[in-house]
């Protein structure tokens, strides 16, 4: 019986590839940003227009990463309609998700629908870009500001998908991307954050490294909640 495939990664010709690998092997740099995880985040931020990155295994453990760099606590306002690792990034840092309905032509989260979910205990908004439609950034990014709240968008179905907003600068706002073969980006499993500013870069950089700042230091949790 005949596989029929969603879809499929475009792969470069095996004998191209077989050169970084040689490199590989040479330097035998296997982990802890190695020249070519340098040179992808380098390539990665001028690509996106970003002003930094980190790279992580998936999407999940950037949005994770996000969440406590930005310290979110209490409730976050998202979208039933994600992959459960949305709805997971929270549970798993104890935040309680609170699901608002869906925009019945984009499938986004509907800002309309925002403000009536708010209480006292919301402290962010995690919007998805579905199927690389944006959801309605000024909008979000609008009600966030209204009421002092984070903005984090999972963004793994939105690689490189441009559009007129401002959110991925702000300061308040990370944009946590993934490539796998069902992305429009296609490697093997890699996740990456978008970060605003250099210190939640470097707490970022902290968290996913065990809180080494160089060989002999290792920063606390409470000095990187500072």
């Amino acid at each position: 019986m005949n596989k029929t495939f969603v879809t499929q990664p475009f792969l470069p010709p095996l004998e191209e590839f077989v050169p970084y690998l040689e490199s590989i092997w040479e330097s035998k740099w296997l982990t802890n940003a190695g020249p070519f995880h340098q040179q992808l985040e380098t390539s990665l931020t001028e690509y996106l227009g970003v002003e930094h990155i980190a790279l992580f295994t998936n999407a999940t453990v950037a949005l994770v990463t996000a969440l406590q760099s930005l310290r979110i606590t209490g409730e976050v306002i998202t979208t039933p309609y994600s992959f459960v690792a949305t709805a997971h990034s929270l549970l798993w840092n104890g935040i309680k998700p609170v699901f608002v309905d869906i925009d019945p032509i984009t499938f986004n989260l509907d800002p309309s629908k925002i403000e009536a979910a708010i209480t006292p205990q919301t402290t962010a908004i995690m919007p998805v870009h579905v199927y690389g439609y944006p959801c309605d950034v000024d909008r979000i990014q609008k009600i966030a500001d209204t009421y002092g709240l984070k903005v984090i968008y999972d963004a793994a179905h939105a690689f490189g998908v441009d559009c007129h907003c401002v959110a991925c600068s702000s300061t308040a706002t990370f944009q946590c991307s993934a490539s796998t073969p069902q992305k429009y980006l296609t490697l093997l499993k890699v996740g990456l954050s978008s970060v605003p500013m250099a210190k939640p870069k470097q707490r970022i950089d902290y968290l996913k490294n065990f809180g080494f700042a160089d060989e002999l230091t290792v920063v606390a949790p409470v000095s990187m909640a500072r």
